[in-house]
């Protein structure tokens, strides 16, 4: 009898589901670019990303990394600073170095990441 009353309640859960699915639509790849840059808060793509999105906005807005525009030698020095200063785990020198190559590119003293909004 229990069987029979969870294989009755998954029936209707299947069947519910498949009712109410949503209907495929076509994504135009101007839409599928710019909703890929809304879900990585608009950080450009490229080598370091990921580490930038997952680290640095793990604590705070990434609003606040995009908005700087900081020689590679003060990126070193914020990342320091938030090592030391604000408990954040000291990175992985890989990971390190991914997050500073990509933050002196996009994020450094020409802010190359504007260009890109335009």
């Amino acid at each position: 009898m229990r069987w029979t009353i969870l294989a009755a309640l998954a029936a209707g859960l299947v069947t519910w589901g498949w009712l109410n699915a949503a209907p495929m639509r076509f994504v135009s790849p101007a839409a599928a670019a710019k909703a890929t840059q809304e879900e990585w808060m608009g950080l450009p793509p490229g080598k370091g990303r990921d580490e930038v999105f997952n680290i640095c906005g793990a604590c705070h807005s990434l609003r606040m990394v995009t908005q700087q525009g900081l020689s590679r030698s003060s990126w070193v020095d914020v990342l320091a600073y938030m090592v030391e200063e604000q408990e954040m785990d000291k990175l992985d020198p890989d990971d390190e170095k991914a997050i500073l190559d990509y933050l002196a590119k996009w994020y450094g003293r020409d802010r190359k990441a504007r260009a890109l909004k335009r």
